[in-house]
């Protein structure tokens, strides 16, 4: 049977893992599972760098300016994508950048498959913050262009489609709703980590928190937490990884800070690997977060996650299944008592554990989300 052939466009270096986190390779391989890819990246910055300067100068002002948004910019794109594709026969494209195909001159089907829209990410991460009119102005342009011409829009979160189809005024039938996977190449096998899970330590409870950005991903929600277990008489050590408290923060004895670790190297990765199977729960108190790859991976190692609803969330997490969303002002007294309940009630503990795996084989892989997304795009060809 002769595969379809998709065009995989990227502004980004698509064969380099450092690219989106990871994300923009996996989905090519992702769809490499199904059809025949050409990818179309990376792309020139040309035009976009002349716009580098203007955003600096904003930023003294305080004011966000986006370099990707421009009109002038997603033309440019369109330019070099047409003359790359012009002798190309193919079925599709899918991008995970929409601005990419605004001013495309093609009448092939689009697919689009993101976390965020524009507009939900600037309400979503900068609703404290100025943001340049021109942004605002020619992104929401480019947003609303790419996702009408486009054949479907598919986004990892029932939030991220709900405020996409507000935003826009979209049909919601437009939309489909497909996790990302985890960015992480020592995923276990399910009956090696049942093995492990089941020999963990219950002496102190381990709390692994992933993330660069202290603030943002609300690392002093997670020492909070920590803290108060143990005053409770729950020994618990917390495991920071990649993020540095500001200077002059004076740091918990119950918390371990871990530099940041490189999934692109393998040492790196082991280390990772390592402190996900020796932790009892995965912590992410994000203050925004458009989807959470990471609680993905924790779910792959079997990890429970606690976790703030926030965003786009929920497309990674079933609540009581492998986690469990607080609203973002719960009490810290209330969040310890429910990861207490389970660490002391070892069948309880056990049972999550495993579920939590459970959710990640049956939903949360990148093999089955390969089969999700060949679906989608098939049932429009």
């Amino acid at each position: 049977m002769i595969k379809k052939k998709i065009l995989y466009i990227t502004r980004l270096d698509p064969y380099n893992f450092k690219s989106w986190s990871g994300l923009t390779y996996c989905i090519l391989k992702c769809l490499e599972k199904n059809f025949e890819v050409i990818a179309i990246g990376p792309l020139s910055n040309r035009i976009r760098i002349f716009y580098v300067l203007k955003r600096l100068i904003f930023s003294f002002f305080k004011i966000k300016f986006d370099i990707d948004r421009p009109v002038l910019v997603s033309k440019d794109f369109a330019s070099q994508i047409n003359k790359k594709i012009k002798n190309i026969n193919y079925d599709a494209i899918l991008t995970s950048e929409p601005y990419l195909t605004t001013f495309l001159d093609i009448k092939k089907p689009i697919f689009i498959y993101t976390d965020f829209i524009f507009s939900t990410y600037y309400s979503h991460y900068f609703s404290d913050k100025k943001i340049h009119k021109q942004t605002i102005k020619e992104g929401n342009y480019c947003e609303k262009i790419s996702l009408k011409k486009s054949k479907k829009i598919i986004l990892t979160s029932k939030f991220g489609i709900n405020d996409a189809t507000k935003k826009y005024k979209i049909s919601y039938d437009k939309f489909c709703y497909l996790p990302f996977g985890a960015n992480f190449n020592l995923i276990p096998k399910t009956n090696f980590l049942n093995k492990i899970i089941l020999k963990k330590n219950y002496h102190v409870c381990k709390l692994i928190s992933v993330g660069v950005h202290w603030d943002r991903k609300g690392m002093d929600k997670a020492v909070k937490l920590v803290d108060y277990m143990n005053a409770k008489g729950q020994k618990a050590m917390l495991y920071i990884v990649g993020a540095k408290p500001p200077k002059g923060h004076k740091m918990s004895k119950n918390v371990t800070l871990v530099d940041f670790l490189d999934k692109n190297n393998l040492i790196d990765q082991k280390i990772l690997a390592k402190l996900f199977y020796e932790a009892h729960f995965n912590l992410l108190f994000s203050k925004a977060e458009a989807f959470g790859v990471v609680n993905v991976e924790a779910s792959a190692f079997g990890l429970y996650t606690i976790t703030n609803n926030v965003g786009g969330v929920g497309g990674a997490i079933t609540n009581n299944i492998n986690g469990y969303m607080f609203n973002k002002n719960e009490s810290i007294s209330t969040i310890s008592n429910h990861v207490m309940k389970i660490f002391r009630n070892r069948n309880l503990f056990l049972k999550k554990s495993f579920l939590s795996k459970l959710q990640y084989e049956k939903n949360l892989s990148w093999n089955i989300i390969s089969k999700k997304l060949s679906k989608i795009i098939k049932n429009e060809l």
